[in-house]
């Protein structure tokens, strides 16, 4: 389990994740909205050690996503 706070994941969360692409593309799209809300509004409390997570984060589900779409384009062309 992951521990916002503290950033802390347990290795069972840093596995390859088995969402669907279409599920992945739905969180990708949700956080990328919420971190256009904070970037445009800029709240005090948010850092420069916020952003970087938050792009980071960004970087890691477009990975994911792009994964999960080539493992789908493969399982197709195989089935």
């Amino acid at each position: 389990m992951s521990d916002p706070e503290s950033g802390e994941v347990t290795g069972s969360h840093r596995q390859q994740s088995d969402a669907s692409p279409a599920q992945l593309e739905s969180i990708a799209g949700v956080f990328r909205e919420l971190f256009n809300l904070l970037e445009q509004y800029a709240p005090v409390w948010y850092t420069e050690e916020h952003r970087g997570r938050a792009v980071e984060a960004l970087r890691a589900l477009e990975e994911s996503r792009q994964l999960a779409k080539a493992r789908a384009a493969r399982s197709q062309k195989a089935g």
